[in-house]
């Protein structure tokens, strides 16, 4: 997303502080969910590594094979893509309101 200095005005502002108070709930939901299946993971891993049988290196192994844990972690990936597409959104919008501020304190102090 590219944006230019010219069209950062009150309005593109206001765009990126609605975005934000919009998005905070969503944001905070997937934070949970990543740490949920996070935990999912582990406890997949550690099912399926008491049901198989064999040396520990083998039953690691098995546990890390098991179409479970393979869900498990499939499930982590596509939420952990998720929280990010919308995390590095929400770090754009507060850049520009910090490029905003920035700009504003500048034409107070007659620099711009």
């Amino acid at each position: 997303m590219e944006m230019s200095l010219e069209k950062l005005n009150d309005g593109r502002v206001e765009k990126a502080l609605m975005y934000l108070s919009q998005t905070d709930e969503e944001h905070a939901f997937l934070s949970g969910e990543v740490k949920r299946l996070e935990e999912l993971i582990k406890q997949t891993k550690s099912h399926a590594f008491l049901l198989s049988s064999g040396t520990v290196a083998e039953r690691e192994a098995q546990a890390m094979d098991s179409p479970s844990y393979k869900n498990a972690v499939d499930e982590w990936v596509d939420a952990y893509k998720n929280f990010k597409i919308i995390e590095n959104k929400r770090i754009h919008e507060v850049r520009i309101t910090e490029i905003w501020q920035t700009l504003s304190a500048n034409r107070r102090k007659g620099s711009i």
